[in-house]
């Protein structure tokens, strides 16, 4: 079986300091969530039309962000816009999978008028960084350009349309005038300007669905530090291209792991009368069944 994986590229302006991510693949991108609800028997949750572009919104804003880095992190957002009675986490892996899950509050969390903006990033080998942000605004898209604007003290604007998405990033002493008051319809008008209209749509799909997913998408990492990076295109030098897909790494082995390291009355609370649990992922929402 194939699987869908969404094409992202990053380029750098250098001559302003900007460094660019784009995608027109996102149709890829939620062809392949459609695949894994199927897949694993997920359960849409019944949104409203504004729920779900925010959902939509985070998952490609949280891609975006995350190939505008040079070090492949782990990323989870967590975010609680005031006053709304739901809140959203998105996980983006090193491997290019993605996942997100919807969840409704309660009445007290449902009323906070501060809300709740948490990015967590592992680097390999790293201690884990955590952030925590007051949320500044009620898209899910404008809080990413604010944890790079507050966290990063790089400033940052994203633009979403239809099947295509791009980021613009400060880097240090970029001339950023030049981005920072456009729309977003001009900013890819800008974008599409400096690449004169290059073609940058290519989408490519997996192979195999019984080779290791990990390794499949890893060597495509590794492949795109090829001849092609430093060529210009246009007014624009490439860096790296990268593929997303939605997934998660959780599996059976992973939860009997989480569930068997507890202290032992923790696990008896868990067990009570029962040989077998059922565990969901806190990330993807995928239940596993766990026998003693």
């Amino acid at each position: 079986m194939e699987r869908p994986l969404a094409l992202y590229r990053r380029f750098l302006w250098e001559s302003k300091n900007i460094s660019w991510v784009y995608t027109s693949a996102l149709d890829k991108l939620f062809a392949s969530r459609r695949e894994y609800f199927e897949t694993y028997s997920l359960a849409q949750h019944m949104l409203s039309e504004q729920q779900q572009h925010e959902v939509d919104d985070l998952i490609v804003a949280a891609t975006l962000a995350a190939e505008s880095q040079v070090e492949r992190d782990m990323w989870g957002w967590t975010i609680r816009i005031p006053l709304k009675p739901w809140g959203i986490f998105c996980g983006v892996e090193p491997e290019g999978m993605v996942c997100a899950r919807f969840s409704s509050l309660d009445a007290a969390a449902a009323s906070d008028p501060v809300g709740l903006f948490a990015v967590q990033r592992v680097a390999p080998n790293a201690p884990v960084r955590q952030t925590s942000l007051i949320p500044c605004a009620e898209s899910t898209h404008f809080l990413v350009e604010q944890y790079f604007d507050e966290s990063e003290q790089l400033p940052a604007r994203i633009a979403i349309s239809g099947n295509e998405a791009l980021m613009a990033l400060s880097m240090p002493n970029a001339e950023w005038d030049i981005v920072k008051g456009l729309s977003e319809p001009d900013l890819f008008a800008l974008f599409h300007e400096l690449m004169r209209e290059s073609d940058v749509s290519t989408q490519i799909v997996a192979g195999d669905e019984t080779n290791d997913k990990a390794s499949i998408i890893k060597a495509r990492f590794a492949a795109a530090k090829g001849d092609n990076i430093g060529t210009m295109i246009g007014d624009l030098k490439f860096m790296h291209e990268a593929v997303f897909y939605y997934g998660c790494r959780c599996d059976l082995q992973q939860i009997r792991q989480m569930i068997f390291s507890l202290p032992e009355e923790q696990q008896k609370e868990l067990w009570q009368d029962s040989d077998t649990l059922e565990v969901q992922c806190p990330r993807c929402g995928r239940t596993h069944l766990v026998t003693k």
